[in-house]
């Protein structure tokens, strides 16, 4: 009898026409910040930006990033809400 093997990184079946699932890296600390870096916000906040919304930090402070984000207007973000975007 043969043992079969099923690979498990991938958790949902790949079909044609869906895309793919991106892998964004977090931004932790504000040591991987720098002003005028673009930045994408990841959190869901009533009364917040949209999640995914992409902005370029004005400032950076010890918690948060002072994040413009155009239209949406300008934000103070914790980093733990902000990632850099996935390269196209």
């Amino acid at each position: 009898m043969t043992t079969a093997t099923r690979d498990i990184s991938n958790s949902q079946i790949p079909m044609p026409g869906m895309p793919r699932p991106h892998t964004i890296r977090r931004i932790l600390s504000s040591d991987r910040v720098a002003p005028g870096q673009v930045v994408e916000y990841q959190g869901r906040i009533s009364g917040g930006p949209r999640f995914g919304l992409k902005g370029r930090v004005v400032e950076r402070r010890n918690q948060q990033a002072v994040v413009d984000m155009g239209p949406e207007g300008t934000w103070h973000i914790p980093y733990y809400f902000l990632a850099e975007p996935q390269a196209a």
